[in-house]
């Protein structure tokens, strides 16, 4: 799974807002952000890698099916 966001541009809230809408499972989405801000802190998350993030989406994929 591939997504681009470019974070060295600060997005509006209405962007942002339509790059989420494409966005397919944005429950499952939701529920990973949720676990890593329990989790870990900012710096944290951004020390973890691809695969690690990826782990974190598709246990919240399972978690709510």
């Amino acid at each position: 799974m591939v997504c681009e966001l470019n974070t060295q541009k600060e997005l509006s809230l209405s962007e942002f807002i339509k790059i989420l809408y494409e966005f397919n499972n944005i429950d499952a989405l939701t529920l990973c952000v949720k676990t890593l801000k329990d989790k870990y802190t900012l710096d944290e998350v951004k020390d973890l890698s691809d695969e690690e993030l990826y782990k974190y989406f598709v246990e919240a994929e399972n978690s709510l099916q």
